[in-house]
Parts: C-alpha cells; sequence; structure tokens
C-alpha cells in the first residue's frame, strides 16, 4: 500500500466552524509559552471559497487542488492560469521561454512558543538575510517582510508567522500585492 505525503485536503470536523474560535489573538500575549492549533488546519485559513474571490477563479475549471502535510501547519494549492493550453504549447517549442501554465499558493503557519520568539526570528531575518526579505511591509499583522526572489511574504502575528509563497504573476514582484490580500483574509482568522 502506498502513503503519500502530500494528501488532498479533507475537511476536519475538529476545528471550530467559526475561525475566531479556532486561535486567540496572539498579538495580546506577550510571554506565554503557545502551541501552534493551525498544525493539521493549514487550508482553513483560506478557504476554498476565499480562493474563488480572491483569484476570480472556478474551481472545477481552473482544476483547483488543495493538498496537506500531516502533522504540518500547511496547505498548497494549484490551479490552472487562464492561458494554460497556450503557456505549455508555448514551452513545448524548442528555445522557448519557459512559462508556468499552473499558478500556486504555499500557505504554512509556524507557531513559536512566544511572541518573543517570533519576534526574535523575524528580527534575525531582517539582520541575517536581508539580500533575500528585502521588503519590510507595513500595515500588516505585527511585523512581515517580503523577498521577491522567493515570492514569499511572512507575517508576524504574536507567536506565529505566516509564510505565504504565491506565484500567480509572471513578474515575481508582482505577487505582493496578491499576498498582502491572502494574508490579510488569513490574519483576521488567526
Amino acid at each position: 500500500m502506498l502513503v503519500y505525503a502530500c494528501q488532498q485536503s479533507v475537511p476536519d470536523q475538529s476545528l471550530p466552524r467559526d475561525p475566531s474560535q479556532a486561535v486567540p489573538d496572539t498579538s495580546k500575549t506577550a510571554s506565554e509559552p503557545r502551541e501552534n492549533l493551525w498544525k493539521n488546519h493549514g487550508c482553513d485559513l483560506i478557504s476554498d471559497l476565499d480562493m474563488e474571490q480572491l483569484f476570480g477563479i472556478d474551481a472545477a475549471r481552473d482544476v483547483l487542488n488543495t493538498r496537506t502535510l500531516p502533522d504540518q501547519a500547511f496547505c498548497l494549492r494549484t490551479w490552472n492560469k487562464p492561458d494554460w493550453k497556450e503557456r505549455e504549447n508555448s514551452n513545448e517549442k524548442e528555445g522557448a521561454t519557459w512559462f508556468d501554465p499552473q499558478n500556486s499558493m504555499i500557505l504554512q503557519v509556524f507557531g513559536y512558543t512566544t511572541n518573543d520568539h517570533a519576534r526574535q526570528q523575524v528580527a534575525m531575518l531582517k539582520r541575517d538575510r536581508r539580500d533575500t526579505y528585502e521588503e519590510d511591509v507595513p500595515g500588516l499583522g505585527d511585523d512581515a517582510i517580503w523577498s521577491t526572489t522567493t515570492v514569499t511574504l511572512l507575517v508576524r502575528k504574536g507567536h506565529m508567522v505566516l509564510s505565504l509563497t504565491l506565484n500567480y504573476f509572471d513578474t515575481p514582484h508582482n505577487n505582493l500585492a496578491k499576498a498582502r490580500e491572502v494574508a490579510a483574509v488569513a490574519l483576521k482568522r488567526m
């Protein structure tokens, strides 16, 4: 029997239907140890309906796939670009510039034991990996930074850090605005 590490998402009834009941707002608590209650519920932060509204997709037409990893606060979503057929045909031509026929979004929530620990982790990235996370993103969570090279937005809220990798636009930096929109929806539920 084969067991895959990446599984199709199945709704879990153990998470409260009201997302605000799932995880208390940790931005107000300073130093008490907390756990990551989004473990095994990463795809609940952004629902299929959210995806349809945020990206204007039709889940069936655009082949929206949702996958999780067991015992992680992780969600991978992929869906076809509107011109995916043309991109695939173009990619098959010799010497052609490759264009991804799919969009992808990876959402992870890293839970640190305290707010101070999460704050230190983001500060360390700003200090030691500034060449990767080159841009501060004001007005989002307690602290947020963006990486154009990895198309990743990191947002700290209390003891948690939301990592959102979005490959939607062909020009990497153009993904930041849409990543901010997605993160804003997720942060309301955290």
